[in-house]
Order: C-alpha cells, then sequence, then structure tokens
C-alpha cells in the first residue's frame, strides 16, 4: 500500500498513484475520455476535479479502492453530481415528443418576436426557472409550424427554429443537461440547413462547438470550427457584417479549444485575428454570440488562465470592462476566471471578492456552477480568518456547507 502524507493535495495523490499504477498522462487521459491538459491540470492543482463520477472514473483508471486515500477528502465533502434540475424533463420531453401539434394557424412572426423576447431576458437577466418553463412551449410550437408552414414564411420560421435551439442548448449547458445541450445544437444546425443560409450554419457551428468543448470533445470541436471558418473567409468582403462578427466569434472559438489543447502558438493566433475583426467592428451581439473587443478581452484572460499565467490574466482584465456588455453569462465567466488566477496566486481575498462579483451578475448559475463549487471546496481547505466571514456564508448558498 502507498504511504500517503494525510496532507497532500488532490492533485499530488492522483500524481502518486497514477506513478504506483505505471501510467503516462497521455494513457490516463485517453483513458478517462479528455485532454492531457485537463489531466496535467488536475495533477498539477491548477483545475480541480468538479464531480463525484469524475473521482470515481480516475480512480478505476488508476486502480485505487479507496476514494478517501485518493482525494484525501471524506466522502461527504466530495463534489456531487448534481441532480437534474426541475426544468429539464419538460424541456426533454419536447425536443422529442412524438408527434407535437399546433394549438393554432402557426403565427410565424409572433414566434420570432416570442423567441427575441426570451433571449433578450437571458442575455439581460437571466432568471433560470422563468426561462426554464418558457421553453418547452416554445420548442413545441415551433417544432408543430416546421412541417405545416411553407412559401415565403419558412425562411423565418427556421431561422427562428435555430436560435430558439440555440437558447435552448445555451440554457440546458448551464443547467447541467449535457444530453438536452447537445441534441439542441444539433437540432439549430439541421433547421440552419433546412434553410439553406451559410451564417446560420456557421452560428450552428460555433453552438455545438461551444457545447463539444464544454464536454470534453475537442479534436471535433477543432475540425468543425476550422470547416465553418474556412467555408466563410472567401466570402467575406461581399457579406454582411454579421457575417464577419460571426467569423470573429468562431477565431475565439478556436482559440479555446487550441488553449484546451495545449497549442499556445494557434491559441495566440485565434485571438490576434479576432482581436482585429473586433477592432473594426465594434461591440456586436450578432446570432447572440456577444463578440467585440470586451469579449476577446474576456477569453485572453481566460486563455491566460487555462496556460497557468494567472498573473497576466489579471493584468489582462484590468483593461477590460465588462459592465457595458449586454450578456450576463459573459460578466459571470470573467469574474469566475478572474477568481481562478486569484485563486492559483493563493490571493484568496481577491478570489472570494470575484465569486461573490459573480454572484451579483447571476446568484442561479453560482449555485449550479461546478467550475465555482471546486473553487469554494479550495478556498474553504485553506480559509483564514479574512476570508472565513464571506467564503463560509457563500458556501453555504452554493450547496457545500449544509
Amino acid at each position: 500500500m502507498v504511504a500517503v502524507d494525510p496532507g497532500l493535495p488532490p492533485g499530488e495523490r492522483i500524481r502518486l498513484y497514477r506513478r504506483r499504477a505505471g501510467l503516462t498522462q497521455e494513457q490516463c487521459a485517453q483513458l478517462k475520455g479528455c485532454t492531457v491538459s485537463a489531466w496535467r491540470k488536475w495533477e498539477s492543482g491548477q483545475r480541480q476535479v468538479t464531480a463525484f463520477a469524475d473521482w470515481i472514473a480516475i480512480a478505476r483508471i488508476l486502480r485505487v479502492r479507496d476514494l478517501y486515500r485518493l482525494t484525501g477528502m471524506p466522502v461527504g465533502v466530495l463534489p456531487e453530481d448534481p441532480p437534474e434540475h426541475a426544468s429539464v424533463p419538460a424541456i426533454r420531453a419536447a425536443m422529442v415528443s412524438f408527434d407535437p401539434r399546433p394549438r393554432d394557424e402557426p403565427d410565424v412572426p409572433g414566434l420570432a418576436a416570442a423567441v427575441r423576447a426570451a433571449w433578450d431576458v437571458w442575455q439581460r437577466s437571466r432568471p433560470f426557472g422563468q426561462i426554464g418553463s418558457m421553453l418547452p412551449g416554445l420548442i413545441t410550437e415551433v417544432r408543430a409550424a416546421i412541417p405545416v408552414v411553407d412559401g415565403p414564411p419558412r425562411a423565418l420560421l427556421l431561422r427562428t427554429a435555430s436560435m430558439l435551439y440555440f437558447l435552448a442548448r445555451a440554457y440546458t449547458k448551464h443547467v447541467g443537461a449535457r444530453d438536452v445541450s447537445l441534441l439542441a445544437a444539433d437540432r439549430a444546425m439541421a433547421a440552419a440547413i433546412k434553410a439553406d443560409d451559410l451564417d446560420l450554419r456557421a452560428a450552428a457551428a460555433w453552438n455545438i462547438g461551444m457545447i463539444l468543448a464544454g464536454q470534453g470533445h475537442i479534436d471535433v470541436a477543432r475540425e468543425l470550427a476550422h470547416d465553418a471558418v474556412a467555408e466563410l473567409e472567401p466570402v467575406l468582403a461581399d457579406g454582411p457584417v454579421a457575417r464577419v462578427s460571426l467569423f470573429g466569434a468562431l477565431h475565439l472559438l478556436r482559440a479555446m479549444l487550441f488553449a484546451r489543447s495545449a497549442d499556445e502558438d494557434a491559441a495566440c493566433a485565434a485571438l490576434e485575428t479576432a482581436a482585429e475583426i473586433a477592432e473594426r467592428l465594434g461591440e456586436r451581439n450578432d446570432f447572440r454570440t456577444v463578440f467585440g473587443p470586451t469579449n476577446v478581452g474576456i477569453y485572453r484572460t481566460w486563455v491566460a488562465v487555462e496556460f497557468s499565467r494567472p498573473g497576466e490574466a489579471i493584468r489582462t482584465a484590468q483593461s477590460c470592462d465588462v459592465r457595458k456588455l449586454s450578456s450576463v453569462e459573459r460578466r459571470f465567466s470573467y469574474y469566475v476566471a478572474l477568481a481562478k488566477a486569484y485563486c492559483s496566486r493563493t490571493e484568496d481575498v481577491a478570489a472570494v471578492h470575484m465569486l461573490l462579483r459573480a454572484e451579483r451578475e447571476s446568484a442561479d448559475e453560482l449555485a449550479l456552477n461546478v467550475e465555482v463549487k471546486a473553487l469554494v471546496r479550495e478556498l474553504l481547505r485553506r480559509e483564514t480568518a479574512l476570508t472565513r466571514p464571506e467564503l463560509r456564508p457563500l458556501a453555504d448558498r452554493t450547496g457545500i456547507i449544509h
């Protein structure tokens, strides 16, 4: 049996047992179905294992029967796989119902307006309960309308369907329903193909790439983003501004994917291309991608964190004013990225402050976000008299302390 120092952090325990098992990081990543970069970050402590199911999988790969020896944490304080959000069953049912029937004659302009309104609510205030209750009805109405609407209104209906599925993809991703999120992204692409709309297809590729990246399918997402960029590039000069904006957003996606693959040169090159386009266009929100100089700054911050340069991430963030962004999600992600940067420098007071800012943006998301939960657990592990007064109530609100 391997002797383990009781104070050894979880990442070092993973490294210790991996070496005992005679496995390389590359082999472990392949067995886990994650990138080598993600496995390395677990071992180095730069990224926390955020789900109980992941700990189980790692334990099986490393042939460790006692989770306490691998994690250093009692089972009661290990991250839990969150229960399914209450809104998800109705959304899933609406997505897969066998024969959705229209209640009345389809009102395509009315549906388009309703989807735009739902998107506005989601980006400006992110009330999870409200959007979760709106989606099943909208999905049912759009699915029922597609078989019966022809002629000129059909193009608007297919565009509306894609935009609705983009919203369903974003919402279900944030509540942890991976199966529904991927299905919604695929449905958006199918509607875009039926509409024969290149820009809509590229936006669908961006949405699929985002969900694939979140699920660890980096290679296929990178190929998809590359293909979308290659098809847009020859027709940029003659296309609408929205197409150029989307081209920039796809480069931000590529920067993220290259960073996840530990390809720093390619990530920086993609960021620079996006930055040049953003500087030319200014702040945009075409296809709800929130592309512009501010979002490029957020991605620069995130990429610096991903490459273990927290000081650079913090310096980059100082020139980024996210208050003018229309998207709560982007502001929330920005504060969480900064919290990770401060946490990795053991500047825990600043890390807690950033998490509290994120909570002010979206308390709903804070309570659901697995990265936030992992950060809070790490901060609790080394809490001090300075962090305790705000950290303990924050941990309580995120469901870590009951």
